[in-house]
């Protein structure tokens, strides 16, 4: 099956469009100039771009009990070279029967050998192309295949689950490739897996390739890098020494090339080690590593943090927990050292953060995995106990909005209305460059009737935007400003429909999500069941609001979701803006504060209906957290595949894109 990039249709392979949405199967885009070129170019005939489809390829082949005599001849997976292990292919090949995965030359080796917990076990790494993107894998099949089975593997982990490998098996996954798909869609600090069959003796497991970001210890190694910035980067790894130890990657932490910064410096994996059985990390061998990489980086006044790593080595703070309350508590002083380094420099170099002084104060938790699951035994759930987690104190560093509107493919009339009002101010001279925002963001979804469900939601988006114009000074407003404005504008849309004589279901009225950004301060209200999604990469996507109708309002009374949600009003609307007068109307508001990397997303119900987000989000929103991105295309190809998702509704959707950086 041949699946289509843009609305994901399942196509049969002699198609040459897609029968869901007409796209042409034979072509792609090019990433750089967006030019149409044909599906299997190796580079862009327009700007020279590579367009190949390059991943990450791990391997493991069994080593055979005894060895076997045989006059065949076989095609190494790597040449015996002057009787040493495989490090240069003699020829290239490809690594499935179908000939798709083809293996990518590169200065002359094409798979290298990874030391294994394993004595019966080989495995090696490299870079592999993709022949046929479009080709549905093995593993998008088996999974379909396979439901029951890949939930029991997220939920029921009382044993390990390599004690399973064996199952795993015999349906064609190698034991490698489920770490990944415990984790895959909780965070982007694990590369996404892409494909991973087993066959016969060879198990292979294909990842997003992130051979070429740049290495945690090379970000180090500049020269003006605030000290808070590595002592953070430290315990970003503590954060995940327990989840990792859980699912027996730890070992993934200790290898000094899988340490990597993405695009916007955060710090990610390349792929996960196994942890042997026989001699697993410990945290002493974590912190004996950081010192060694410290001292290869050339990192100077560190004593504080010098004398931590040696309490840890010496056995005087055992445990994850302690060493992250330490480091938690010579942040303050590592911050000025930071602050007098930076005073006492002769020269500046512009392309690195500025050093300053930080709160000690400013510190989070955050969950590595999601924890929407009680189970103790559950691999991807973060320990219980609070971890102090180092925060740099953020500025803003960007902003980039997109907003679109779409009948949908079923209606002969649009009532969704959308309004941005943004101003973006930036400052900057020979030393610093400061950005500033101010932004308000509405989506409104309207009812009532052909005309008057569009006159009220153009109404609604007009009146808040009159009314913050006069009211926004200097702050943002308050939640009492907010509400007050909620309000005015619901007796606005609700004196019309008493001078039109409208009464009943023959009343307009529409829903309302609301978001007001200044800098870093966020304020989101809602009525009705139109929603507010942030997607972050620590954390995935989160809901912000909750539907205003009958069964999330029976849910809240102590009913059980499966009971509120059985009532055939169960989707009623509690809640909207005109159809009542304001006694009637209690819009849910909130004061939030953005510390990390987001996208904010406002949508009427057409594009999340059906758990259109919650099931795709890491394929159409997560990858626009990027500033490398483009957010407009991003927003029309999401926009697109909710029409043929759902498509029974009105589409609308407002993306903000918010980039955040050290204080300066």
């Amino acid at each position: 099956m041949l699946i289509c990039p843009h609305c994901q249709y399942e196509n049969p392979d002699t198609n040459k469009f897609c029968q869901g949405c007409g796209t042409y199967l034979e072509h792609k885009t090019c990433h750089n100039c967006q030019v149409s070129i044909p599906l299997q170019a190796e580079k862009c005939p327009h700007c020279g771009a590579s367009v190949q489809t390059i991943l990450w390829g791990i391997i493991s082949q069994e080593q055979p009990k005894e060895p076997q005599k045989s006059s065949a001849k076989k095609t190494p997976l790597v040449s015996s070279q002057n009787a040493q292990p495989a490090k240069v292919v003699e020829t290239l090949e490809y690594l499935d029967p179908n000939q798709r995965y083809h293996l990518a030359l590169s200065e002359g080796k094409a798979l290298e050998p990874i030391e294994t917990p394993s004595s019966t076990t080989e495995l090696f790494q490299g870079r592999v192309i993709d022949r046929r993107p479009l080709q549905k894998s093995y593993l998008a099949t088996i999974k379909a295949e396979q439901t029951e089975l890949f939930g029991e593997l997220k939920q029921d982990l009382n044993n390990s689950y390599l004690n399973v490998a064996q199952y795993w098996n015999l349906i064609g996954l190698p034991t490698h490739a489920l770490p990944y798909l415990i984790v895959q869609e909780f965070t982007s600090t694990i590369p996404e897996i892409y494909d991973a069959w087993q066959y016969e003796n060879k198990g292979v497991v294909l990842l997003s390739d992130r051979s070429s970001w740049d290495l945690l210890t090379d970000i180090w190694s500049r020269k003006d890098l605030p000290l808070i910035q590595i002592l953070w980067s430290l315990n970003e790894m503590l954060n995940l020494w327990n989840s990792l130890a859980r699912i027996n990657c730890t070992q993934s932490l200790l290898v000094k090339s899988n340490l990597r910064v993405d695009e916007d410096e955060s710090f990610c994996l390349q792929q996960l080690y196994l942890d042997s059985d026989d001699a697993k990390p410990t945290l002493r061998d974590l912190v004996q590593k950081w010192q060694l990489w410290l001292e290869e980086s050339g990192v100077t006044n560190q004593e504080k943090l010098t004398n931590l790593l040696n309490q840890i080595i010496d056995g005087e703070i055992p445990t994850v927990d302690k060493l992250s309350e330490q480091l938690h508590q010579i942040a303050p002083e590592i911050s000025n050292l930071d602050l007098d380094r930076t005073l006492d420099d002769d020269e500046f170099d512009l392309s690195s953060p500025s050093s300053a002084e930080y709160d000690s104060e400013e510190f989070e938790d955050f969950a590595f995995f999601a924890d929407d699951d009680e189970g103790e035994n559950i691999a991807y759930e973060r320990e219980l106990e609070e971890q102090p987690t180092i925060v740099l104190p953020m500025e803003l560093a960007s902003i980039v909005d997109a907003g679109c509107t779409d009948i949908g493919s079923q209606r002969d009339h649009n009532e969704d209305f959308f309004g941005i009002q943004s101003r973006t101010i930036k400052q900057e001279n020979g030393l610093e460059k400061n950005v500033s925002t101010r932004g308000l963001y509405i989506v409104c979804d309207g009812m009532g009737g052909h005309a008057a469900g569009e006159v009220a939601s153009s109404m609604a988006v007009e009146t808040l935007q009159k009314y913050f114009q006069t009211r926004w000074q200097d702050a943002i407003p308050s939640e009492e400003l907010i509400k007050e404005g909620i309000l005015l504008t619901n007796q606005a849309l609700y004196q019309t429909n008493l001078d039109n004589s409208r009464s009943g279901s023959g009343r307009m009225g529409t829903t309302l999500v609301m978001a007001l950004l200044q800098d870093t301060k966020l304020a989101i209200a809602h009525v009705g069941d139109s929603r507010i999604y942030q997607v972050t990469r620590q954390r995935g996507l989160e809901q912000l609001t909750q539907d205003h109708e009958v069964g999330q309002r029976e849910i809240k009374r102590g009913v059980e979701p499966e009971i509120a949600y059985g009532r055939p009003d169960a989707y009623q609307l509690t809640q909207a803006l005109g159809p009542r007068d304001r006694n009637y109307v209690r819009p849910e508001i909130q004061m939030l504060e953005i510390k990390e990397d987001s996208l904010i997303i406002l949508c009427s119900d057409g594009l999340c209906d059906r758990n259109l987000l919650e099931s795709h989000w890491p394929t159409y929103l997560s990858p626009l957290i990027s500033s490398s991105a483009n957010l407009d295309e991003g927003l029309f190809k999401l926009i697109d595949f909710a029409n043929q998702y759902n498509g029974h509704d009105n589409i609308t959707a407002i993306l903000i894109r918010i980039k955040l950086k050290p204080s300066q």
